[in-house]
């Protein structure tokens, strides 16, 4: 049985002796901005929108989502056997739509008369990132 080389221990290094360290690595691979401190991205965030997230934007989206869990109530997962074929088609119907097949098996259940409200297609871990 082989032994694995036991590695070298690393440096204590305190805060200020880390980002003296890095520094050269940041300056050659961060871009010349003018301001030194200056880190932010030269390309603007555009999965808000252009605009900025401030702590009220998290607000309104963790309400948003309280709003869409009270309205919605409780999920459960349920189980049911069905044909291979249907749940291909299924599966296969969604994809052409871009939806999952969750998000089509309600809309069909809706189309057919059940009780499914539009807070029911809310896919929150895609409101979490807004």
């Amino acid at each position: 049985m082989s032994r694995k080389p036991q590695s070298a221990a690393l440096p204590d290094l305190d805060d200020a002796d880390f980002t003296a360290k890095l520094r050269p690595l940041g300056d050659a691979l961060m871009p010349k901005t003018g301001n030194a401190n200056d880190r932010t991205s030269v390309r603007p965030d555009t999965r808000t929108g252009g605009k900025t997230d401030t702590r009220e934007s998290r607000l309104s989206v963790a309400e948003r989502m309280e709003a869409i869990e009270r309205i919605r109530g409780p999920k459960r997962r349920f189980e049911y056997l069905i044909p291979v074929r249907v749940g291909e088609a299924l599966a296969e119907d969604a994809a052409t739509k871009g939806k999952s097949a969750a998000t089509r098996l309600l809309e069909v259940l809706r189309d057919a008369g059940y009780p499914v409200i539009p807070e029911d297609f809310a896919d929150l871990r895609k409101e979490r990132g807004r």
